[in-house]
């Protein structure tokens, strides 16, 4: 059997992670994310297109550090005002 992590901080931005997908990430939206994963975990892309994108949607600018935090992290950080 296979275990997943938890998913329940995701599920705390659901909407916002909807939002995220569809700006930042794309046609790769993600089945399952937990709530370990990170947005390198679950996009094909560089991390430089991601900061690209991040930085186009949202009006601001990451590092590649922001990008290896847990993503319902970064979507909060993202959504901050």
């Amino acid at each position: 059997m296979i275990d997943f992590s938890s998913n329940a901080e995701m599920q705390k931005v659901s909407g916002e992670a909807r939002e995220f997908f569809e700006k930042v990430l794309q046609d790769e939206e993600p089945i399952f994310v937990s709530g370990e994963a990170t947005i390198l975990d679950v996009s094909m892309a560089t991390a430089t297109d991601l900061l690209e994108r991040c930085s186009k949607s949202y009006g601001k600018r990451l590092s590649v550090e922001d990008l290896k935090q847990p993503l319902w992290k970064l979507i909060r950080l993202l959504n901050e005002r």
